[in-house]
């Protein structure tokens, strides 16, 4: 057992080799003042050299029998539902509908009970009384579940599903999360959700993104409501280094949303960071949304985690899934050794050391 593991840990077998899960995953990062992309990283990749003029047949056949499917790009293509990350978007849509304030708060008992049927917080004990900094800190569907209740609240004081996912469906497409990034590689569409409310406050119902998505989505965040056309191109040049065209990412809209809401969700997404012990201890101060995303009972949920830093002048955004990643945990490593090399708060030996082993699969948090 000790040999395969460290068969596996050294990749010279991948996961995907013995079908196991995780053996996939996409992160994305922006710069959050000019809606730059960083990076935009799709795991397992590939050698293209060796697919370039004179093919590698043995090379294209071993990567066209991977069960990780290399060639299928996991930023762009891979669509899962995005998870509590929707979560700061709930928290918008009733803040800005006039339901959320300072006095605005819901008991958390573990399940919400004024709609049966309704999901259970992750935490069956419940949380208590959450408002909207503590309910995005601690990610409490129930919290999540009274927003989008009231948000379906009719002129006449009943209750509709259908005005509840309309009103929070606004608030998305606000984001933009309903488009398409604008990276100019082949990207697929999102999906927006139908119906049930108190599912889609917490990301689930049939609402499906990509990890570009997700990308733009917390870039907006960062920037108080500034949404860009996401590009991976910088410019192209002559031979002479003489510019011929400029790639500068698209502002596609700034968001009205009131101050006082931005710094509202971003105290929430703070909290998430001072509360985990991967962020809080970065030495650099982070602001995040981790979620996790059920699609199969027979396999692990997906792995999610969206942030930016620093919180008090923000600039990058990372977007990171897992798929079949067991826990958001897991995707905060991701994004913890993404900021620590990109901060130089440690290594690179002992950033790969970490990433190639840190994989918690006995994570059941479902946040």
């Amino acid at each position: 057992m000790i040999f395969m593991i460290n068969k596996i840990r050294n990749l010279e077998i991948t996961p995907a080799q013995l079908a196991l899960d995780p053996c996939s995953g996409s992160v994305v990062i922006t710069d959050v003042n000019t809606g730059e992309t960083l990076a935009c990283v799709t795991y397992p990749g590939y050698d293209n050299n060796r697919l370039a003029n004179n093919m590698d047949t043995e090379y294209f056949a071993k990567l066209s029998q991977d069960l990780s499917g290399p060639f299928y790009n996991k930023a762009t293509q891979q669509l899962t539902a995005p998870g509590s990350t929707f979560k700061v978007i709930t928290v918008v849509a009733g803040m800005e509908e006039g339901i959320v304030n300072d006095n605005y708060g819901a008991v958390c008992d573990g399940q919400f009970d004024k709609i049966a049927n309704a999901p259970w917080c992750w935490l069956h004990s419940g949380h208590g009384y959450m408002n909207a900094v503590s309910g995005i800190t601690n990610s409490c569907n129930v919290f999540m579940n009274q927003v989008a209740y009231d948000l379906g609240m009719d002129a006449n004081g009943k209750y509709s599903d259908s005005l509840g996912v309309e009103k929070l469906m606004k608030y998305a497409n606000l984001f933009r999360l309903n488009e398409k990034s604008g990276l100019e590689i082949t990207e697929v569409s999102p999906t927006m959700s139908t119906s049930d409310a108190l599912r889609t406050s917490i990301g689930q119902s049939d609402l499906s993104v990509t990890t570009s998505q997700l990308a733009r989505y917390v870039t907006t965040i960062a920037s108080r409501g500034t949404s860009y056309e996401l590009s991976l191109l910088d410019k192209v040049t002559d031979s002479k280094g003489e510019v011929i065209e400029d790639y500068t990412p698209e502002v596609k809209g700034d968001m009205d949303v009131a101050d006082y809401t931005w710094t509202t969700v971003q105290a929430g997404m703070r909290g998430v960071a001072q509360n985990n012990a991967s962020l809080s201890s970065l030495g650099i101060s982070v602001a995040g949304k981790t979620g996790t995303a059920q699609e199969d009972l027979t396999r692990p949920s997906h792995a999610l985690f969206m942030g930016f830093a620093p919180y008090e002048n923000p600039e990058v955004g990372i977007a990171v899934r897992i798929g079949n990643g067991y826990a958001s945990s897991n995707a905060v490593d991701v994004a913890k050794d993404i900021l620590r090399y990109k901060y130089e708060l440690a290594d690179e030996s002992d950033i790969v050391t970490g990433a190639a082993s840190s994989v918690d699969t006995t994570a059941v948090r479902n946040d």
